[in-house]
């Protein structure tokens, strides 16, 4: 049985559907492990705070849209199989996910569903940027998810 614990801060003053994203995080979750008892925490700030983070976590003096930080052992996203842990800490920079969400054509909740899977995603140990068949496996389970979802 695998059952998420997801802490929500949100320091802006938009509205965020914590129950749908949620619902994202644990069918995220649910393509990477099939059981276990997880935790994270998903905060919703803005573009300076993320900037913030980002010159000082990942040396990229620029606002991005989501902020991972995994819990987990970086050597292999299959550490996550059947485990009771806090995953991690996952970071939404608001004002530019409505950037985002208005060049896509698409409505703020589902981009905010977009980066909470991704962010899952890096949780679980995976990374886009490190391999080609990270990548396309990110992209494969958040579009599965989205697909899902809306």
């Amino acid at each position: 049985m695998l059952s998420l614990d997801l802490g929500f801060a949100n320091f802006t003053k938009v509205m965020v559907d914590e129950k749908l994203l949620k619902k994202v995080a644990e069918k995220t979750l649910a393509e990477l492990s099939k059981n276990g008892k997880y935790e994270a925490s998903l905060t919703f700030i803005g573009d300076a705070k993320i900037k913030k983070l980002n010159r000082e976590f990942r040396k990229k003096d620029k606002v991005t849209d989501v902020l991972s930080f995994s819990f987990i052992s970086e050597e292999s996203p299959k550490k996550i199989k059947g485990e009771s842990m806090h995953l991690g800490e996952i970071f939404i920079s608001v004002p530019q996910a409505k950037r985002q969400a208005k060049e896509k054509d698409v409505s703020l909740t589902r981009e905010f569903a977009l980066l909470v899977a991704h962010g899952i995603i890096h949780l679980c140990g995976f990374d886009h940027e490190r391999s080609e068949k990270e990548s396309l496996e990110t992209d494969r389970i958040q579009e599965k998810v989205l697909a899902e979802i809306f």
